[in-house]
């Protein structure tokens, strides 16, 4: 399913990823805003928190990181990626931090939902690694 690219319609799961990391990492709301599933449905678990459900307090809760923060320097390293029929699912971990400095690592679900007119983010799962950990596949 590849509609055609609009604001806030994104023709892949891969541009609404590219986008909800550029928001990110830009402290930019209003395109957080745009990346987000309609509805009450999609849920946001940041590392080490409750989940938060809801478009309304997903987006409270993203309000206040990237107003405290202004964005963060964060890569996404997607480790699987799966799509069947209007959901795709990427797993990987983010790194978080500024080059130079150790980084903090996040192990992460993303998931995306077709609406008929193109991707929006559904839910994202982020989950602390422990620095003991030994991370299997090609992440460092």
């Amino acid at each position: 399913m590849k509609p055609p690219s609009s604001p806030g319609n994104f023709r892949t799961p891969e541009e609404c990823e590219t986008a909800f990391y550029e928001a990110f990492r830009g402290g930019d709301l209003a395109a957080m805003q745009r990346i987000w599933s309609a509805g009450d449905g999609c849920v946001c678990i940041h590392p080490a928190r409750p989940p938060i459900v809801g478009r309304g307090a997903v987006l409270q809760s993203w309000e206040q990181i990237l107003v405290a923060s202004g964005g963060l320097a964060v890569r996404f390293d997607c480790q699987s990626r799966m799509l069947a029929d209007r959901i795709a699912v990427h797993i990987g971990v983010e790194v978080i931090g500024p080059d130079g400095q150790p980084p903090a690592l996040v192990t992460v679900t993303n998931i995306y939902a077709f609406n008929g007119q193109g991707w929006k983010m559904y839910a994202h799962h982020a989950g602390p690694i422990h620095r003991d950990a030994t991370p299997r596949g090609s992440v460092h």
